[in-house]
Parts: structure tokens; sequence; C-alpha cells
């Protein structure tokens, strides 16, 4: 017989409103703020080593720049004049507009355990424990609308002072980010109390898990066809390498920013295997399209970027075998339909959650294409406007919404056993 001490009684978590909103304020500033903070420094200080690109005292506000671009925040200077453009005049001014998608998956992830820690308590309240996962979001958006003011840019390289950031952004922008992910985290911590809310109880929680499978299915598959794309087109990748090397410093550092927006890019390569074309944007005009079936130079502008960069200004076509990448999206969302459709009791009932997962999976390839849309200033006084790179938000949603509806149909009806007849 072993003898040992009882054990403590578990204290019960204190769920009065000013105390969530005290622990919420905490988590979202140590949890959530406190570690973009530090990696946008981190950040900051290797480009400085690598490259030289600015001064040794400038690399701190630089890193405040990478924590604000964490949450997609724009930076804008308006120009009151300057050298004739060649693009519409209602695009004067610079924009930059970049979600490193490194440090927004951060973000996403911090917050959703955020999120889920201030529901601890409120387990059995769905609707409480979304509300107080959304807690830790003043404890991030407010730091970043501190830090802000702070920040000034400039490229005179390009002709460009003062890039200030847009305050209102470095404040709403976070807010909404973190606190629908904090969110969605309150609820992941109420789930079961969720699935046992009637019959849409488990239809949305089986939605969102076969939507975010999906997704993540979909970014994975991505990833492994550009890297199969790097193993049968070695010409490109080997001159991508040459120009690293020759590049010297700031080689480097293009290849670590270059990893920074590696989700960018499979955020725009999911699209675009959907039928999405990525779209090169100088100011409103757009010179150039890339399709599965090759790139496509638009008007005199295209041409002209197409001749400066080496490559024929008429359409330079992809193999056919490029058109296997049709494949990644049809292979995501019918994996995620078969997670959605789990435990369904029937194929009605699974196609239905399959279907719900395909709206959450559109959802999701929508705010990640307006996230990877990269926004640069170079020349946009001569231009008439900034260079966008990216593909539409609007008709990726609309198209993945297909593509999730019908995958995740198929996907949640294809692996369900019939149920036996009933005896008599």
């Amino acid at each position: 017989m072993s003898a040992g001490f009882p054990a403590a009684p578990e204290t019960p978590a204190d769920t009065r409103p000013t105390a969530l909103l005290r622990s919420g304020v905490r988590r979202g500033a140590l949890l959530v703020f406190l570690p973009v903070f530090v990696a946008g420094q981190a950040i900051a200080w290797l480009t400085y080593a690598v490259s030289r690109w600015y001064r040794p005292w400038s690399w701190f506000k630089i890193g405040l720049a990478e924590t604000l671009a964490s949450a997609r925040v724009t930076f804008t200077e308006r120009s009151s004049g300057g050298p004739a453009g060649i693009g519409p005049s209602s695009q004067a001014g610079s924009v930059l507009e970049v979600g490193i998608g490194a440090l927004a998956i951060a973000v996403v992830v911090l917050a959703f355990r955020a999120g889920r820690e201030q529901a601890h308590g409120l387990e059995e309240r769905p609707l409480a424990a979304a509300i107080a996962g959304a807690g830790p979001s003043l404890g991030f958006a407010v730091p970043m609308a501190v830090i802000a003011p702070f920040v000034t840019l400039g490229f005179p390289q390009f002709g460009i002072d003062h890039l200030r950031p847009v305050w209102w952004e470095a404040l709403v922008l976070p807010l909404i980010v973190c606190a629908s992910c904090g969110a969605i985290g309150g609820l992941s911590a109420a789930r079961a109390a969720l699935e046992a809310r009637g019959r849409w109880g488990p239809r949305a929680v089986g939605a969102a898990r076969g939507g975010f499978t999906g997704f993540s299915w979909g970014l994975a598959l991505v990833f492994a066809g550009f890297l199969v794309l790097a193993v049968l087109e070695p010409g490109a990748t080997g001159a991508y390498a040459r120009f690293v090397d020759r590049s010297s410093g700031s080689g480097a550092a293009l290849l670590v920013q270059h990893a920074l927006l590696l989700p960018n890019q499979f955020g725009m390569m999911l699209a675009t295997s959907m039928g999405i074309p990525t779209s090169l944007d100088v100011g409103a005009t757009t010179v150039v399209r890339l399709t599965l079936s090759g790139i496509h130079p638009e008007g005199n502008v295209g041409a002209g970027l197409a001749a400066l960069v080496g490559a024929p200004s008429t359409a330079a076509a992809f193999p056919v075998w490029y058109l296997a990448f049709l494949a990644i999206p049809a292979a995501a969302t019918v994996i995620g339909g078969r997670s959605a459709g789990r435990a369904a009791g029937g194929r009605p009932e699974a196609a239905l959650r399959g279907a719900l997962a395909g709206v959450v999976y559109a959802v999701l390839c929508g705010v990640a294409s307006w996230a990877a849309m990269i926004v640069l200033p170079p020349w946009s006084a001569i231009l008439g406007g900034s260079l966008r790179l990216g593909v539409d938000p609007a008709s990726t949603m609309l198209v993945a919404l297909l593509w999730g509806v019908v995958g995740g149909a198929i996907g949640s009806t294809s692996w369900q056993v019939p149920r036996p007849a009933a005896q008599p």
C-alpha cells in the first residue's frame, strides 16, 4: 500500500468580465505581440548583417516595420508632384503593402493558442468562449498602434523619402486578425459543447475541420509541387542560385526575404492551380498574367518589362505537364471533404458537411489571396502607381467555392460505409 499526498484541488478559472479583460490584454501582449516583435527585430538584424542595406541604427526601425507587416499594414507616401507618369494619374503616390507570410502565420498560430487558453473555464459555453478568445486582440493591436508613428521608411534609389504606416490600419487590422483567430481558438476549447448542440453543432465543427484540412493540404501539396518544379526546371533553379551568388550580400538578403515570403508565393500558386491567374499590375493596369499555360505580357508596358528582363515580348508557353497542378485543389478538397464527413452517419449528411467544408475552404483561400498580395513602390511617380503582384481575392473565393463544394461533397461521400439494414 503506497502512501501519497492528496492532490490539490484545481483552482477554477476566473471568468468575470474584468478578469477576462485583464488576462486577455496580458496574453495578447506577451503571447502574441512580444514574440512577433522579437522576430521582426531578428529579421531586421539578420538582413543588416548579410547585406548592410541600411545604417546600423536603422535596424530597430526596420524591425518595427517587419512587425507591422505581420498584419499587412499599408505604408503610404502621397507625392505632390514629380516627373510625368506613364500610368493613370489617379494612382499617384507610393504604396508599400506586404504581409510577410512567415510572420503572419506566427500571428495566426499564437493568437489561436492565446484564445484557446483564454477560454479556459468556458468550455461549456461556446459563445462566451469565442468572445473570451477574442480578448487577446487588444493586447496585440494596441502595441501595434503605439509603435506605428515611430516608423518611417525611405528608398532613395527609387525617389521615395518617407513611407509611413496608415495608423488606423495599424490598430484595426491586428485587432481583426487576432480577434478572429482567438475566437476560433476559444471555440476549439468548447468543441465538445458545440458538437452537442443539435444537428448544426456537429455540422459546423465538421465543416470547419474539413475546410481547414483541405486548405492545409492545398498549401502542403503546392509546396511539394514547388520542389518538383525546382528539380524538373534546373535552368531556372540554377539561374536563381547564380544570381544569389553574384549579388553577394544583397543576394543573401533577398534570399532571407524570399524565404519569409514563401507562404505568400504558395498562396498565389494555390489560387493559380485552381485557374486564377497571378497578375502583375502597374497602377490600375495589368501588364503580365501568369497561368498554368504560360506567361502572357499585356500591352506596351508588359512587352517593355518582358524585354527588360530578357524574356520574349509575346506569351511564353509552359509545358503541358504544368496542368498537373490542377490535381492539387482536387486532392486537397477531397481530403478536406473526407475529414468533414467523418462520423456523419449517412451519405446525405456527409455530403452536406463536405459542401459546407468547401465554403470554409473558399473563405480561407480568399483571405489567403488577399494576405499574399504584394504591393511595392519602386518608380511609382514615373509608372503612375505601385507594382502589384497577386491574385484577385474575390475571383479566388468564387472559384475556390466551386472546387471546395464539389470536391468536399465527393470526398465526404466516397468513404462512407452504408448503414446495415435494420433487422425485422
